[in-house]
């Protein structure tokens, strides 16, 4: 499971929601936090906090109580994974096209995810592209990226798309690209019945649960991990 929260959240739900196998992307106003929401921001066992570019030292320190956190940046702030204290895996959220010197600066820096999101169209030289990056690659994006095809073999090197559970309950079959790993994103409040469609389709489904700052969507997606059995808060 996939939680989005922001670092406004109120610090004592989100330490609700650090539970085994979740990972937490921790959006951000500015890149100075509070040493409490970092606090919780480690008791995930992946965990992934946006910065962007400048990044003052004196809030690249502060990084030494996440060691496990990995940078979440856009293309602009492709360095600042390298300024943090110790090893830092790398996720990039990329909007726009993409075109040769932009693939070439990310793959320089190795990133562990690229997440491409709302992306135009896709002609084969960009998707072309977009395949051999490093790392996990996700597609997201509306109904008009989603091209119905039949899956008939999902290999794990295949980019995976991220798509709404609506919007794919609306094309009623699998859908280009057939990697593993299918990231859909679903309200706190869903039924365990479609969960549970979900991955007799494709057992390789992961879920995206979106709260931000809002303690009520927060309360609801712990009660949707206690259903699921995800473990106890830690």
């Amino acid at each position: 499971m996939h939680l989005r929260a922001h670092e406004d959240l109120d610090i004592d739900r989100l330490r609700d929601l650090a539970r085994p196998g979740v990972t937490l992307w921790l959006s951000t106003r500015t890149n100075t936090l509070k040493a409490s929401t970092l606090e919780n921001v480690e008791r995930f066992d992946t965990a992934w906090v946006q910065l962007r570019a400048p990044l003052k030292p004196v809030d690249a320190a502060i990084f030494k109580r996440v060691p496990k956190a990995g940078a979440w940046v856009d293309p602009a702030s492709l360095d600042l994974a390298t300024r943090l204290p110790g090893a830092r895996r790398l996720a990039v959220e990329l909007t726009g096209p993409l075109d040769e010197g932009l693939a070439a600066k990310i793959s320089a820096e190795r990133p562990a995810e690229v997440r491409w999101k709302d992306p135009p169209t896709i002609d084969l030289l960009a998707w072309s592209q977009f395949r051999q990056l490093p790392g996990r690659r996700v597609i997201a994006g509306g109904t008009q990226t989603l091209l119905p095809v039949k899956c008939a073999e999902r290999k794990s090197g295949d980019p995976s798309i991220e798509v709404h559970v609506a919007n794919l309950l609306a094309v009623s079959s699998d859908v280009f690209p057939c990697g593993v790993g299918t990231r859909v994103v679903v309200q706190p409040e869903v039924e365990l019945w479609l969960l549970q469609s979900l991955l007799v389709r494709d057992p390789s489904v992961e879920l995206v649960i979106e709260v931000g700052a809002d303690s009520a969507k927060a309360l609801a997606a712990r009660g949707l991990m206690e259903k699921l059995q995800l473990g106890a808060s830690r």
